[in-house]
């Protein structure tokens, strides 16, 4: 959501086709599937990951008469369907997904675990907060779309909050596709807006908006991304814990026998934190008190408070 990233280098329809020429077990199932597993992920880029345009295969499609007539009669797993067909097709979706689990040592377990932890970001693409992701996140849900598991564009560096918060979710009742995707929405240069309400000794509120100058597309999307992930709720409370530390350090500047200006100290403040992203926390927060001219008013001549 704050920060554009790179697709990842390496080619999803490569692994897709290896991972089928080594398959031993349900090889049959994987052979059948092929052709429109890589039709899918082609499909995935050309759509730019929408869930509004891309479907889920139906995996029943690829499990033959034989193998279900082979398999009406045996035995099953407690919590498993009576009806052969649905015992297959829930076996076979559980295999997609645990493509995603693969073995240590092999090349996917290295892309995956690279994926997670060799990256630059210091603070999370999908909301801004500070702090390295270290887990990764399937934009598209695997248990809607399991044979998605490990198409590599489809899996982004998130952290736990909204991981948590996206759960399976991915469109809304009207069709709408709920998250921005970091990998192809144009996100680069949207700005998310802070206004900080008086009395500035003690703000009333924290209020974030998207940058008026926004097209409606854009803005909506980012709208329904906030609202899922409970940005707003979780950023004021950042707001809350950086302002209060603001405080502290211009009480303290105002004891130096020449103190900087409230200006000056917040722009290198920007400077510092927006070098990432301009959404990260900490660029949102100091952009909207560095807008603020009276809050700075406030903070050059104000009454500060003895504690905040």
């Amino acid at each position: 959501m704050v920060a554009k990233l790179t697709p990842p280098a390496q080619d999803s329809e490569e692994i897709v086709k290896n991972i089928i020429a080594k398959r031993e077990k349900q090889k049959d199932f994987f052979e059948a599937l092929k052709d429109d597993w890589l039709a899918l992920i082609k499909n995935y880029h050309h759509h730019s990951g929408d869930p509004a345009v891309i479907l889920p295969l139906d995996l029943s499609n690829y499990i033959s008469n034989e193998r279900v007539k082979a398999e009406a009669g045996k035995e099953f797993k407690k919590g498993e369907s009576d009806d052969p067909a649905k015992r297959l097709y829930g076996r076979r979706k559980e295999s997609l997904k645990n493509l995603y689990s693969p073995k240590a040592g092999t090349e996917l377990h290295a892309i995956l675990d690279s994926m997670r932890g060799d990256h630059d970001l210091k603070f999370c693409p999908s909301c801004g907060e500070p702090g390295k992701p270290g887990t990764l996140d399937h934009y598209l849900p695997k248990a809607k779309y399991p044979e998605l598991s490990i198409v590599l564009v489809n899996l982004t560096p998130l952290c736990e909050a909204c991981q948590n918060k996206k759960g399976t979710s991915d469109i809304d009742g009207d069709g709408n596709k709920l998250f921005i995707h970091p990998y192809y929405d144009p996100i680069e240069d949207v700005a998310l807006c802070l206004n900080i309400a008086e009395p500035y000794n003690s703000p009333s509120a924290f209020t974030v908006e998207v940058d008026q100058g926004v097209c409606e597309h854009i803005r909506s999307l980012f709208e329904r991304h906030l609202t899922e992930i409970k940005f707003r709720e979780r950023f004021e409370e950042f707001c809350i814990d950086e302002y209060s530390d603001l405080l502290t350090i211009f009480t303290e500047e105002r004891t130096e026998d020449n103190p900087d200006s409230a200006e000056r100290i917040i722009k290198r403040f920007l400077t510092k934190n927006g070098r990432q992203s301009p959404n990260r926390w900490e660029a949102i927060f100091y952009r909207g008190v560095l807008a603020n001219t009276n809050l700075l008013e406030y903070l050059d001549n104000g009454d500060l408070p003895d504690q905040f």
